[in-house]
């Protein structure tokens, strides 16, 4: 497989809000629907560069909803 999923340490509405902050930032991410598995984010492994903006942009999507 070519991906991880990330538990985002809350529920589904969490992992949407995470999912919808990332895109804001353009780092486009899935997120499974499925009872149970919705509170993770589905993150495609890349190029170097790639997990370089996925890193900064979760690590400042996350400070932004911690407030």
């Amino acid at each position: 497989t070519n991906f991880v999923a990330m538990d985002c340490g809350g529920d589904g509405a969490f992992a949407r809000t995470v999912l919808d902050g990332l895109a804001a930032r353009d780092v486009f991410i899935r997120k499974p629907t499925a009872r149970g598995l919705d509170r993770l984010i589905r993150v495609s492994i890349g190029l170097p560069g790639e997990v370089e903006i996925f890193a900064e942009a979760i690590a400042d999507t996350l400070a932004g909803l911690r407030g």
